[in-house]
């Protein structure tokens, strides 16, 4: 193919790094060149298409020293392409990068469609050894629609990057009687075999323009040191993929491996696929945005998928025009959700192929928005303490306090230690600001439910700070519910009050919940580590929910108030540290020093206890077997929480880890506490063994199932 030498595109500044590349193909240097794309990057409609495509073409013309990587794959827009840019195309270490996602795009959510591609330049231009990046601008036949290209070509811009709208670069030759968009499409998508070679000539054009004369080859100091802030947010910088071997649903129902695999995307395996009406499959996924990708064919029916209680969204697997070949979607089930764990549910949507025996099926997970600490923002803005000025102390008999909550250091505040300590209250006015103090040093994650909108609150330790909720609120009244997250042995918090707009009142509180569960526990019980990505950590404590924790989550499925007093690393005869459980277990907070809680009103209707696991895990770290007197010691413990609560229902719980598989001892002495009870006339006491458990600190998914398994118990059992 004859490539003529054109004018440049006009107004574009030169990219030091594309003139560097440009130089040493002059100069006769091996070049590694990366196309990322869909299905016209991969030759599609020219054949064969790896030899006849644009790419390939473009190959051939620039010299015999350049290496090809082929990162295309159909179907797939920049969503799912920066999900694969790394092991596709960063890994092959590029000098250069050309990005093609104008058609595909087109069909992605705009919501998503900027953030995807601008991550895709960031990763490449953010990459230790970035590449030199050209985005092409492809549109379908006839320069249309060009909503996604517009976007891109305004982001490269944006990025010093060069560019080609070969839309308008073909709609200018048409325009001159050059050439026919009919002589380029045989049909309205994809270009032929000429088409191909005019996106090559384009290109070619573009490339050996921007490289100009022969000159000094750009010094590395000289580049661009820092990229600009983002106009779509960084969410698409941060992701996560499953599939294959690593999307392992946590439950699952008439769903096996299977399903169609994607035959360009290298190293794909099986995903998930089920044939009959009331199939279901359940992960635990991370994020701010969570997506399911996943086959389209005629003959295919429709998945439904929702992130933890989130609305259901339609997979929509059944494609009539797919007929005799298979597309392929990126599917948003959620974004802007908290950028945490959550719980991904997918089902076959019951639709006109019930009993049909049709396949519905799911190839991978992909997850956004995964921030590091520094990145995680906050509806709330942090201002000045007023000193009271229009404060609603947190003392006001208007307020409802929820769980083992004290009085703090200063008159009319309020101790907030153990985690799901909660408060609710009613109120009026468009505005909230929430002003807490603190001495001890862990920063306190809260929950700040708002209408039923969740927005998490992180409060630094060792200040005094107010927190004032950025978006304004809707006029009439408002529900509020403030939980702590974090344990009280990591953090602890004192609430000074509210503060309300100008003229805002605040209302009788909600009612009291008929019901209220007491949960003594240690991590497990507490939560930690239950929404870490990887390993078990204590650094970031910002993914350590309490109420995400099996007894809050029992609690809130049986509409009753949560109490947890619950501590990482303590037993009742081994600690991780220098507390047992029968130091603080009655105490507004897990501290020696701290005052005993008066016995609370109205008691608590079941009481639970899970304990154990560390007088087992602490000395078998040290070679040494559980303490001999362990049994005594929990049955009198047991005899301490029954004289507190001498109306209550106990139940006494084993598992969520490993401990009461690994040591019999455990077992024996919850159920010989039972008996004793039972033999001296306490009817009111059961055990439970918990079936779900994990070898590490149980996440948000072993917690959920946790939770299945005792609320069924305490309705056939203890609450009937």
């Amino acid at each position: 193919m004859a490539l003529s030498l054109m004018l440049p595109a006009a107004g574009q500044a030169a990219d030091p790094r594309l003139q560097a590349v440009m130089q040493r193909l002059q100069a006769g240097e091996p070049v590694t060149v990366a196309v990322l794309g869909g299905s016209i990057t991969t030759g599609y409609a020219a054949q064969p298409p790896r030899e006849r495509g644009w790419a390939a073409l473009l190959a051939r013309s620039l010299g015999p020293k350049v290496r090809l990587v082929n990162a295309g794959v159909s179907g797939t827009d920049s969503a799912a392409g920066v999900q694969r840019l790394q092991p596709h195309v960063l890994d092959a270490q590029p000098d250069l990068v050309i990005v093609e996602f104008g058609v595909n795009d087109q069909w992605l959510d705009p919501a998503v469609r900027g953030s995807s591609f601008e991550a895709i330049l960031r990763r490449l231009l953010g990459a230790k050894k970035p590449p030199a990046v050209v985005v092409l601008g492809l549109t379908q036949q006839g320069n249309q629609a060009r909503d996604a290209v517009d976007g891109q070509l305004e982001l490269a811009a944006r990025y010093g990057l060069t560019t080609l709208d070969f839309g308008r670069w073909m709609q200018a030759r048409v325009d001159a009687g050059e050439d026919r968009w009919a002589t380029l499409y045989d049909e309205p998508v994809h270009p032929n075999a000429t088409g191909h070679q005019r996106i090559a000539l384009a290109l070619a054009e573009t490339l050996r323009a921007a490289g100009g004369p022969v000159a000094t080859r750009p010094q590395p100091q000289t580049l661009p040191q820092t990229l600009p802030e983002p106009l779509h947010g960084r969410a698409h910088e941060f992701t996560r993929l499953l599939t294959g071997e690593t999307l392992k649903p946590y439950q699952l129902h008439g769903f096996a491996r299977g399903g169609a695999v994607h035959p360009e995307w290298a190293g794909q395996q099986p995903g998930w696929v089920s044939t009959v009406d009331d199939g279901e499959a359940h992960f635990l996924v991370y994020g701010s945005e969570v997506a399911v990708f996943h086959a389209e064919s005629e003959h295919y029916r429709n998945l439904e998928a929702r992130v933890d209680d989130g609305p259901w969204v339609t997979l929509q697997g059944h494609v009539p025009e797919r007929r005799g070949y298979l597309g392929w979607h990126y599917s948003v089930v959620a974004r802007d959700i908290e950028p945490t764990a959550h719980l991904l549910h997918v089902r076959v949507r019951r639709d006109e192929w019930a009993g049909s025996g049709r396949a519905a099926s799911l190839l991978a997970v992909m997850s956004a928005g995964i921030y590091p600490a520094a990145l995680r923002s906050s509806d709330f803005a942090r201002e000045a303490p007023n000193n009271r000025m229009g404060q609603i102390p947190a003392d006001d008999a208007r307020l409802r306090w929820v769980g083992r909550v004290g009085p703090g250091p200063m008159p009319h505040t309020r101790l907030m230690a153990w985690s799901g300590s909660e408060l609710r209250a009613r109120f009026t006015g468009r505005e909230l600001t929430l002003e807490f103090s603190s001495t001890h040093w862990g920063t306190s994650h809260f929950t700040v439910e708002i209408d039923g909108r969740r927005h998490a609150l992180a409060v630094p330790g060792q200040g005094w700070t107010a927190w004032r909720l950025r978006e304004p609120l809707g006029d009439g009244p408002h529900t509020l519910r403030l939980v702590k997250r974090t344990e009280g042995s990591m953090a602890e918090v004192a609430l000074h009050g509210l503060r309300l707009a100008e003229g805002a009142r605040l209302l009788e509180p909600p009612p009291a919940r008929p019901l209220t569960l007491a949960f003594y526990g240690d991590s497990i019980t507490a939560g930690a580590c239950n929404g870490d990505l990887a390993d078990d950590q204590y650094e970031d404590l910002y993914f350590h929910d309490g109420t995400r924790a099996y007894g809050a989550l029992t609690a809130e499925r049986l509409g009753a108030d949560y109490v947890g007093i619950a501590v990482s690393g303590i037993g009742i005869t081994a600690t991780w540290h220098d507390l047992l459980m029968p130091d603080v277990w009655d105490r507004f907070a897990p501290r020696k020093d701290a005052a005993h809680a008066p016995p609370e009103s109205p008691a608590p209707d079941v009481v639970l206890l899970n304990l154990g696991q560390n007088d087992h895990g602490f000395p078998a770290s040290k070679g040494r077997p559980i303490a001999a007197d362990f049994a005594e010691r929990y049955l009198a413990f047991v005899r301490q929480l029954r004289g507190r609560y001498p109306q209550a229902k106990l139940v006494l719980l084993m598992g969520g880890m490993s401990a009461p598989r690994e040591q019999p001892a455990i077992p024996h002495a919850v159920q010989r506490a039972v008996q004793t009870l039972r033999d001296e006339g306490d009817a009111r006491v059961w055990s439970y063994r918990f079936e779900a458990f994990a070898w590490a600190h149980p996440r948000i998914d072993v917690h959920a199932r946790m939770a299945d398994e005792l609320t069924r118990f305490l309705n056939d059992e203890v609450l009937k």
